[in-house]
């Protein structure tokens, strides 16, 4: 499967998890220190972006390791532990509450603005207008994953919070 496919079958799973809240359900939290499907949602959205404008940004060739060099770690830190992160900063969901068809819509087309950057630019580059707060500078194709591999992880947390308001 390529890169593009696999971020395009991410996106339709996690919206379809997404599609299995209510309305009624979207925005509650199964207690005050957890979020709600809306704030995963949110979230989710806040993280990515920039990504393309990270894609069209400056960017340069990558000459001392290979452009998918983080992925081992990205998948060991965010699939193969339960650890509670902290998110901060931007990427922060906001307050009150939100409508869910806006939501899908913006991470939707977030989404497809990335796949067809896929296409359009070598992955292999390492992006320079941001550096990742855990993995430093990654390449576009390294981003990518990044989108698929947090998406992830905040499926098992929708799945928790599905089981937990039920």
């Amino acid at each position: 499967m390529t890169l593009k496919n696999h971020l395009l079958e991410n996106t339709e799973t996690f919206i379809a998890k997404i599609n299995e809240f209510t309305d009624s359900q979207f925005n509650i939290k199964p207690d005050s220190d957890s979020w709600s499907a809306a704030n995963v949602l949110e979230h989710m959205y806040r993280s990515e972006f920039g990504i393309p404008r990270l894609f069209t940004g400056e960017t340069r060739q990558l000459t001392d390791r290979q452009p998918d060099a983080y992925l081992p770690d990205m998948k060991k830190r965010f699939l193969e532990s339960d650890a509670k992160m902290q998110a901060s900063g931007v990427i922060l969901p906001t307050e009150g509450e939100k409508t869910k068809e806006s939501l899908i819509e913006k991470f939707h087309s977030n989404r497809n603005k990335i796949a067809k950057l896929i296409d359009e630019l070598p992955q292999e580059e390492l992006c320079l207008k941001f550096k990742h707060p855990v993995f430093g500078y990654l390449t576009r194709m390294e981003w990518t994953h990044f989108s698929i591999i947090h998406s992830q992880r905040h499926l098992k947390q929708l799945e928790r919070i599905q089981s937990q308001i039920q």
